[in-house]
C-alpha cells in the first residue's frame, strides 16, 4: 500500500518509528486499541499535535491520583463490521454481544472524559453519543451472546411456551418410566435425547417391548435409543416450540440488523474513539510509568532537549552508559556538525532527536525533561546506516547519495534533516567537497538539521558560516573510552587509532600506522582536546552549582515553612492568652459581683462607691481577647479618632489607618508617627 503524501515527508522506517509503536502497544488495555497504534504517524499540523499532547498530559495527571480510564469489556470487532457493512455477512448473537461490550466501553469513556472537561472533554466531543443503542443493544443480547427474552414480547411468549412443553415431556417420560415392565428392558433408566428427542436407551433383543419412534443405535448395536408413543406427542408440541423460538431469534437479530445498518457511520466512529483512547491511555502511561514528559510543540522557533534519551535506551543496563542529550538548535544556529570517533554514539543522537521530533509531531510524550520544546516539523528526513540498494543495483555511495538527495529535496525552514557520515564512502577529499556543498545548502535553506562525518574540511564549516555550529561526541584521552556525550561548540576527533589499538589490533601495526601518519602540527588537536578537558571541568562546576543552589533553595523553603508555622503558633498564643484572662476575669467577676451587691444600699458615702465599683466588674470581659479586640479596634479607626499609645503614655489623634500593613499614623506634637496596631491601646490612662 503506497503512502499518503504528508506521511511521505517523514522517514518513519529509517529513524525506526517502529520502536514508539512497540512501546504504546506493551501499554494498551484492548485490542481495540491495536489499529490506532499500528496507525500511529505525525498528525495534520501543531495545533493537532498540541491538542492531543494536552489531552495525554491531562489523563496521566489523572492516573497519576488513581483514575483509570473506564475502558474494560471493549473487544475487537473490526474483523467481521467491515464485511458486515458492505452487505456480506450475517450477523450473529455473540457478535452483538461483542458489539455492545464495545459501544458500552466507548459510552463510559466518553461520559467520563466529557466529565473532566478541558483536554479531555475536547479529545471526546467528536465521539458519538450512543447511549440509546446501547440500552437497546442491552435489552437484546448479553454479555455471553445469549438473546434475551426482553428482546422481543413474541420471544418471551415462545420461551414460557418451551418451558411449558419441557414440563409436559419430563411428566410424559416420568410415567413411562413408573412402569417396572418397561424398566427391566432398559440398558439405563436416565432418558436422553437424540437429535433433539427424548429417547430411552433400550436393550436391541427387547426393541418390540418398547413401543415407539426408532431414532438411533449405539455403536456397538447393544443399545436402541427409542422414543416412547406416549412422549411423542408432548416432544412434538416442544419442538415446534423450539422451531417457532429460533425463527424469532433469527427475526430479533434481522431487526438488530438492520439498525445497526442505519448508524454505521456512527458505530465506526464510536469503534475509532475506542481504539484512540486506549492509544491516548498508553501514550499518558508513558508519563506515568515511565518519567516522559509533555512536550512543547510550536508552529516556529528553537528546538530544544535537556536529558533527551533514545527510547530503547531509556531503561536497563545500556540506560546506565548513556549520557543523557542536552541540545538546542535554531538559537540561532539550525545546523549542528558533529564529529568524534566512530564508536562515540553520534548515530544515537542522530536516531534521538529525529524520533523525539517525530514522537511529538503524533501526539506522543518523549523520553526528556520538562521543559522540552519541538518545532512541529513538516518534513522529517534521514540519511543513516550504510546499507545498499542491491534491487535498484547501486552501491552503497550511490544509494547514500540517493537518500541525502531526497533530504535535501525537503530542506526548508521547518524540516528537520539528519545526514550520517556525510562525504563517506567515496575517496576523502571528493566526499568532502560534496560534503561542504550540501552543508552550504542546508544553511542557505535555513533547515533544521544534523550531520555527523569524520571528514577534517568539514569540521573548519561551522567556523566560517553564521546559522552552524560545532558538536563533538566526548572522548576520554586517558581511558581511551567514548564518554557518549555530545559537547557542543567544538569539533571532536576521530581518535582511529587509539581505539583500534583499544579493540585489539595488533601493537605493530598500530604502531606502523602512527609512522605513516608521520609527524603533523597537532597543535589544533591539543587545543581541542584542551577545550574538552576545561569543558568538562566547567560543565561538573556548572552541576555542583546547581545542586548547591537546589540545596540553598530546599533550606529557603524549610525556613520559609518554619516561619510561617512560627507565626501560626503566634497566633494561638495570643488566642490561648485571651482566653486564659477571660477565664481569670469571669472568675474575679463571679467572686466580686455578690460581695458588691451585699454593700449597694451602704449608707451615706459609700452607696455611690460601691455603684461605680460594680459598673466596674460588671465591664471587666469587655478587656477579654486583648490581642483580637485590639485589631478589631485599629481597622475600625477613623482619621481624628484618639489613641492612647502606652509606649509613650500619650493620647494622640488619629491621622491615617493602613490596613494591609497595619500600621497606625498618628499625630504626635508637630510630627508624625506610623505605629504597629500592637503598640495601640483603646483604653484610656487612669485619671487621663
Amino acid at each position: 500500500m503506497s503512502k499518503a503524501p504528508a506521511e511521505r515527508n517523514y522517514d518513519l522506517e529509517a529513524l525506526e518509528f517502529v520502536v514508539v509503536r512497540n512501546l504504546l502497544a506493551e501499554r494498551l488495555t484492548t485490542t481495540v486499541g491495536r489499529a490506532a497504534v499500528e496507525a500511529l504517524a505525525p498528525l495534520a499540523d501543531a495545533a493537532a499535535a498540541r491538542a492531543e499532547l494536552a489531552a495525554v498530559g491531562a489523563l496521566a495527571a489523572a492516573f497519576a491520583t488513581g483514575q483509570q480510564l473506564p475502558l474494560s469489556g471493549a473487544v475487537e470487532v473490526r474483523s467481521w463490521l467491515g464485511r458486515f457493512a458492505a452487505g456480506e455477512h450475517v450477523l450473529q448473537a455473540k457478535e452483538l454481544a461483542e458489539l455492545k461490550r464495545l459501544l458500552r466501553a466507548g459510552e463510559r469513556c466518553r461520559l467520563w472524559c466529557l466529565a473532566k472537561a478541558g483536554p479531555l472533554a475536547e479529545f471526546a466531543a467528536p465521539a458519538p453519543d450512543l447511549e440509546d443503542l446501547v440500552a437497546e443493544l442491552e435489552q437484546i443480547v448479553d454479555d455471553r451472546g445469549e438473546i434475551l427474552d426482553s428482546a422481543s414480547p413474541k420471544l418471551r411468549a415462545l420461551r414460557a411456551e418451551i418451558e411449558q412443553a419441557r414440563l409436559a415431556v419430563d411428566g410424559a417420560l416420568t410415567a413411562v418410566l413408573a412402569s417396572a415392565e418397561v424398566r427391566k428392558h432398559l440398558q439405563a433408566a436416565e432418558p436422553v435425547w437424540r437429535h433433539g428427542r427424548p429417547v430411552l436407551q433400550v436393550k436391541a433383543e427387547f426393541r418390540h417391548k418398547v413401543p415407539g419412534v426408532l431414532h438411533d443405535r449405539s455403536a456397538s448395536g447393544a443399545t436402541l435409543f427409542v422414543e416412547p408413543e406416549a412422549v411423542v406427542e408432548a416432544a412434538n408440541r416442544l419442538s415446534d416450540a423450539q422451531a417457532a423460538e429460533h425463527r424469532e431469534r433469527n427475526v430479533v437479530l434481522a431487526d438488530a440488523a438492520r439498525g445497526l445498518r442505519r448508524l454505521l457511520a456512527e458505530i465506526q466512529a464510536a469503534v475509532w474513539f475506542v481504539g484512540a483512547a486506549d492509544l491516548l491511555a498508553a501514550k499518558a502511561r508513558l508519563c506515568v510509568e515511565d518519567g516522559y514528559t509533555v512536550p512543547e510543540v510550536v508552529e516556529d522557533g528553537p528546538l530544544r532537549l535537556r536529558s533527551a534519551r533514545h527510547p530503547l535506551l531509556q531503561r536497563g543496563a545500556a540506560a546506565q552508559s548513556i549520557v543523557p542529550l542536552d541540545l538546542a538548535l535554531g538559537d540561532p544556529n539550525h545546523l549542528l556538525v558533529v564529529t568524534g570517533p566512530n564508536t562515540g554514539g553520534k548515530t544515537v543522537v542522530l536516531k534521538t532527536v529525529g524520533l523525539l521530533a517525530l514522537m511529538a509531531a503524533a501526539g506522543v510524550p518523549v523520553p526528556a525533561a520538562a521543559g522540552a520544546r519541538l518545532p512541529f516539523f513538516v518534513a522529517v528526513q534521514a540519511d543513516i546506516g550504510d546499507e545498499q540498494a542491491i534491487a535498484q543495483n547501486l552501491s552503497t555511495f550511490s544509494s547514500h547519495v540517493q537518500r541525502i538527495t531526497r533530504c535535501l529535496a525537503h530542506a526548508g525552514p521547518r524540516a528537520l534533516l539528519l545526514l550520517d557520515e556525510l562525504g563517506a564512502g567515496t575517496d576523502p577529499e571528493e566526499g568532502g567537497v560534496l560534503g561542504y556543498a550540501v552543508l552550504e545548502r542546508l544553511v542557505a535553506a535555513r533547515a533544521f538539521a544534523v550531520v555527523t562525518t569524520h571528514l577534517g574540511r568539514l569540521k573548519d564549516f561551522a567556523y566560517q558560516h553564521p546559522g552552524a555550529e560545532n558538536g563533538s561526541m566526548a572522548f576520554d584521552g586517558v581511558s581511551l573510552r567514548p564518554l557518549y556525550r555530545l559537547d557542543v561548540g567544538i569539533p571532536g576527533q576521530s581518535h582511529a587509532l587509539d581505539i583500534a589499538s583499544r579493540v585489539g589490533m595488533p601493537s605493530a601495526v598500530v604502531a606502523r600506522a602512527r609512522e605513516l601518519l608521520g609527524v603533523r602540527d597537532q597543535t589544533l588537536d591539543h587545543l581541542i582536546e584542551r577545550v574538552q578537558v576545561a569543558r568538562r571541568d566547567a560543565e561538573a562546576d556548572r552541576r555542583r552549582t546547581a545542586d548547591l543552589s537546589q540545596e540553598v533553595a530546599a533550606q529557603q523553603h524549610q525556613l520559609q515553612t518554619k516561619l510561617v508555622e512560627a507565626g501560626r503558633v503566634e497566633g494561638w498564643l495570643h488566642e490561648e492568652a485571651d482566653g486564659a484572662v477571660e477565664a481569670e476575669l469571669r472568675a474575679a467577676q463571679a467572686k466580686l459581683l455578690p460581695l458588691v451587691a451585699a454593700l449597694r444600699n451602704a449608707p451615706g458615702p459609700f452607696g455611690p462607691k460601691v455603684r461605680e465599683l460594680e459598673t466596674v466588674i460588671q465591664g471587666l470581659l469587655r478587656t477579654a481577647a486583648l490581642h483580637r479586640r485590639r485589631m478589631q479596634f485599629c481597622h475600625g479607626l477613623k482619621k481624628g479618632d484618639p489613641v492612647f499609645l502606652p509606649r509613650w503614655r500619650r493620647t494622640c489623634p488619629v491621622v491615617k489607618v493602613d490596613k494591609v500593613r497595619e500600621l497606625v499614623t498618628v499625630e504626635h506634637g508637630n510630627a508624625k508617627l506610623e505605629v504597629p496596631f500592637e503598640d495601640v491601646s483603646w483604653l484610656q490612662p487612669l485619671g487621663g
